[in-house]
């Protein structure tokens, strides 16, 4: 049997604030990506005005496709960790709720 030392060197730190910030964070960054990509093809249809000849059709396909295809899959990324992160903190709920009634019997009892 092992030595269990009595004395914690670490707290151990639950902080539902900053799970709750980084699923906020990673949706606006989300947000923020689904507005980059609609001033984008505004810019796109814009220029497209000046470009309409098969040349210039070709150079916007040619820009919708290396730019959106990019955007389009790193917003899957986004949008995928946030809602991780969301699932995950409901699934931890329990765990955050017990180790405050755990944190409050250790601060509420007497050594």
């Amino acid at each position: 049997m092992g030595i269990i030392d009595p004395v914690l060197s670490e707290d151990i730190v639950l902080d539902e604030a900053a799970f709750d910030q980084a699923i906020r964070e990673f949706s606006e960054l989300a947000g923020q990506l689904s507005e980059l990509r609609a001033e984008i093809e505004q810019m796109l249809t814009t220029l497209l005005a000046g470009f309409d000849t098969p040349a210039g059709r070709k150079f916007i396909s040619s820009c919708e496709k290396n730019l959106f295809e990019p955007l389009d899959a790193q917003k899957l990324v986004l949008d995928h960790i946030s809602e991780t992160l969301a699932a995950s903190r409901q699934a931890y709920e329990s765990v955050f709720r017990e180790y405050e009634a755990l944190q409050a019997q250790i601060n509420s009892a007497s050594f």
